[in-house]
């Protein structure tokens, strides 16, 4: 069973609505799906690098109560902090949560 304690974090969770701008230039934007109650669990963590910079990188698992609407390619945001929501994870046999996996820190979305 999933206890309301252990939801302690506000997660807000956005979907990529990016076009084309008026030249046929890529454009990001991002839009909010909701904010949710959540527990976020820091897994990993590495320096890599990138574009001959170091850059931190993690991965965490955040979970949340259970519902169908997240994806890959969405984001998470938690404490200002951006994380890249990979293939969602459903409980379901008791569709009580959804473990979302999680990077952090190469990009921002």
């Amino acid at each position: 069973m999933l206890e309301a304690g252990t939801l302690n974090r506000r997660v807000r969770i956005e979907r990529n609505i990016g076009g084309v701008d008026d030249l046929g230039q890529p454009v990001d934007g991002w839009a909010e799906v909701g904010t949710v109650w959540g527990n976020v669990r820091m897994l990993t963590g590495k320096e890599t690098l990138m574009s001959d910079a170091d850059v931190g990188a993690a991965s965490a698992s955040i979970r949340i109560r259970y519902r169908t609407d997240i994806t890959n390619g969405m984001r998470a945001i938690v404490d200002g902090v951006v994380f890249n929501i990979g293939a969602p994870l459903p409980d379901l046999a008791g569709r009580q949560y959804v473990d979302l996996p999680c990077t952090t820190g190469a990009n921002n979305g």
